[in-house]
This record gives C-alpha cells, sequence and structure tokens, in this order.
C-alpha cells in the first residue's frame, strides 16, 4: 500500500519554500500550500487579524503535511492504492493542478464513472489495472494537460520546464 509519509517527504522537496510569482495564480505559496486554500483550512499564523501572504511565509512543513494529507492524499484515498508509484503520481497531480478535475482525468482514463469522486469502483480499477501501462497512460496524459494550459495561457510557458521536471521525479515502481 502506498504510504503518506513518503509522498510528504517527496512533495516537500517537489514545492520548496515561499514564493510569490507574478504569473502564478495561485498568488503566494510555501511547500505547494496556496493562500485561497490557507484561508479555508489553516489559521491566521501572524495574529494579525487576517490571512495574507505574510502567513504563507510562516507555513511550517508540518503545516504542508496537514494540507497535503487531508485535502490531497485522504480525497484520493490513496491508502487503499496498492502501488505506491500510482498514488504518489495521481495524489501530487491532484495537489498540482486540482483535486476534482485530476479526478475526473483519472476516472475518465480509468474508464470507470466520472463523478471526481474516488469512490470503490475508482479504486478497484486504480488497483487491478496493469499498474505499469495505467502509470504510463496517466503520466501521458498529465503531460497532455500540462501542455493544455501552455496552448490556452501561454504565458504560463515560464513554468513549464519546472512542470517537466517535476513530473520527471515520478518513476514507476512495482508494488512491494
Amino acid at each position: 500500500m502506498a504510504n503518506f509519509e513518503n509522498f510528504a517527504n517527496k512533495l516537500l522537496e517537489l514545492e520548496g519554500g515561499y514564493v510569490n510569482h507574478p504569473k502564478d495564480k495561485g498568488g503566494p505559496t510555501k511547500f505547494g500550500v496556496i493562500l485561497s486554500v490557507w484561508r479555508e483550512h489553516g489559521h491566521d499564523k501572524d495574529g494579525d487579524g487576517d490571512i495574507d501572504a505574510e502567513d504563507i511565509k510562516r507555513l511550517t512543513e508540518s503545516d504542508a503535511r496537514y494540507i497535503a494529507k487531508r485535502l490531497f492524499w485522504d480525497y484520493f484515498r490513496a491508502d487503499e492504492i496498492i502501488n505506491e508509484s500510482i498514488a504518489q503520481l495521481v495524489v501530487d497531480w491532484g495537489y498540482h493542478s486540482g483535486r476534482t478535475t485530476v479526478a475526473r482525468i483519472v476516472q475518465r482514463i480509468l474508464g470507470v464513472t466520472v463523478d471526481g469522486i474516488v469512490g470503490s469502483e475508482t479504486l478497484k480499477a486504480l488497483n487491478t489495472l496493469d499498474q505499469e501501462k495505467l502509470f504510463s497512460s496517466l503520466k501521458i496524459e498529465r503531460k497532455v494537460f500540462l501542455n493544455n494550459i501552455i496552448r490556452r495561457k501561454p504565458d504560463q510557458i515560464v513554468f513549464y520546464d519546472g512542470w517537466m521536471n517535476r513530473l520527471n521525479k515520478f518513476q514507476f515502481r512495482k508494488a512491494a
């Protein structure tokens, strides 16, 4: 079964520290936690009565692990995914591009009901299809997804190399 701590360690390495790139629609971000997510699921870390970029700057790795586990790992029910490579790729994609959007794409690839909710039908398909072929299909589809972002919003090209480097960090490994 997939292990959250393995994923969290990789996620923290991939995301890094505080950034606030003017072309990133997520705005102020640290460890991949964007301001809107922290406003909804976090708290006022600097005690000034609002949640803003200063609070994002104060996020800890523990805060990021909390968000990654509660909002993404658990959403994809990744503890129930047998192959850790697949779990990490799917959850990271959701973390990077939106849970429901990614769940729907994954369900389309799996050939199950497309509703954006990771239920027993989705999990069964994730766990029973040829794992290496599924991983390859997911990775290809993520590349297509990223290329489509650039096609729709050419100014996002500034992030493309980083997105591809991130995606290439995910390699298939058979379940133990």
